[in-house]
């Protein structure tokens, strides 16, 4: 048995895994001596990518103190994207260290899971500078804004089918205002736009068939960002009718009047 093996698991100890076996730690905070917890989690076997700060595939993160806003913003937009690590304090890292290791699993690859909620329609996304490195440009989904610009131009919009209704009506809305209206959701899908009845139940934390498709498909892909912007039929509407009142169109005007009435 090696010196290393005896210091960390004592005289009697044998090789075996633990928690921090073939993880990616990293550490955000202020620690009396991070240099020695990074040194000491990769002789507990951590991965040899484990080090100071914050990553998409972190999955154990230990949060020190005095954590710099930069880095929470950092960590809230990759959960937004479904990368969740599981985030322990430095004392919760020294149980580890002691042979307690109950409560702190997590799975041997880092897994994508967005779960939405009214969080993604209510988005209000913190600033992320952009750094060098393996996570250069990170950035957070934008909220869609409704104002006196045309937020849905050129955008590929998820659309979803509603029983007893003509979705083409909406449809064609979103196409005068040159936006590009799907029955389906894609990959390279900008926009979903929520029916009410979708938005209600979701208000309730009731998900409907619309909500469960779009996480098993993001969750299965191999895109890293949750880079969609939520509205409701209702909201795009409302905007529809107020630009009308200022640029005129009669086709467009007597579509919403179909859809509304």
């Amino acid at each position: 048995m090696s010196t290393q093996q005896q210091d960390l698991f004592g005289d009697n100890a044998t090789i075996q895994q633990n928690p921090l076996t073939d993880r990616r730690v990293g550490f955000i905070g202020k620690f009396k001596n991070r240099a020695a917890l990074v040194k000491k989690v990769k002789e507990f076997g951590a991965s040899e990518k484990s080090k100071d700060g914050l990553t998409r595939d972190t999955q154990i993160l230990v949060m020190g103190t005095e954590i710099k806003q930069e880095a929470l913003n950092r960590l809230l937009c990759y959960e937004h994207d479904g990368w969740k690590p599981l985030k322990i304090s430095e004392a919760e890292l020294q149980e580890i260290f002691k042979g307690h290791y109950a409560g702190y699993e997590t799975t041997p690859e880092p897994i994508k899971q967005v779960s939405i909620d009214t969080s993604y329609y209510n988005w209000n996304p913190p600033v992320v500078s952009d750094e060098e490195g393996e996570d250069a440009g990170v950035r957070c989904s934008s909220p869609l804004v409704y104002g006196e610009e045309n937020p849905i131009y050129g955008m590929e919009i998820y659309v979803p089918n509603r029983p007893n209704t003509d979705m083409g009506v909406i449809r064609q809305i979103i196409g005068n205002f040159g936006g590009y209206a799907n029955a389906e959701y894609f990959d390279d899908t900008n926009v979903i736009m929520l029916g009410e009845e979708t938005l209600d139940k979701l208000k309730q934390g009731i998900k409907d068939d619309v909500i469960t498709q779009i996480e098993t498909q993001y969750n299965n892909s191999s895109t890293k960002m949750f880079n969609i912007q939520f509205t409701s039929e209702p909201d795009f509407i409302a905007w529809v009718k107020k630009r009308l009142e200022k640029f005129p169109d009669e086709s467009t005007m007597a579509l919403v009047e179909k859809l509304t009435k």
